[in-house]
């Protein structure tokens, strides 16, 4: 009988301290978390984005491409400020990668034909060829990382 009472008297205890926690504290969250978009400060558009609206010259521009559908297929063309000249194409095809991220930095090349920084400051437009995203715009600033200064002389 005194072993009934004890664990009545516990129990007791107990259940008025879980009732005392949860009237200070608040009833405790246990629902899954709603997931974060990690890319909803991007400069974003659709499926694709860039880290940021604005770079300096030699800063690295972070692409990404997020949730594509299968019949998502085409080319994310970046097209320079003088918008006659395709810096570069990246393919992208849902049906084998719903998601992919790509980063270069704007530079000057004998190759591309990119001479001069002249040439790359401005407003960049990534268009989406073959599907119906539409471009993503972003600005490269006439302003050099000043650990970046000796590279972008000049190159032909």
């Amino acid at each position: 009988m005194k072993a009934k009472l004890v664990g009545l008297v516990l129990l007791g205890i107990v259940v008025v301290s879980v009732i005392s926690v949860i009237s200070i504290i608040g009833p405790v969250d246990v629902s899954p978390q709603k997931k974060q978009d990690e890319f909803k400060n991007w400069n974003r558009v659709d499926a694709f984005a860039v880290n940021k609206k604005e770079y300096k010259i030699g800063e690295n521009v972070f692409f990404v491409a997020i949730g594509l559908e299968p019949t998502d297929v085409g080319n994310a063309t970046f097209v320079m400020p003088n918008g006659q000249k395709n810096y570069l194409s990246i393919p992208f095809d849902g049906s084998l990668k719903s998601s992919f991220n790509y980063y270069f930095k704007p530079s000057l090349s004998k190759a591309r034909p990119v001479c001069s920084t002249d040439q790359i400051i401005g407003d960049w437009t990534i268009v989406f060829e073959g599907s119906r995203y539409q471009p993503v715009k972003f600005t490269i600033l006439n302003e050099t990382i000043s650990t970046e200064i000796g590279i972008f002389q000049r190159v032909c």
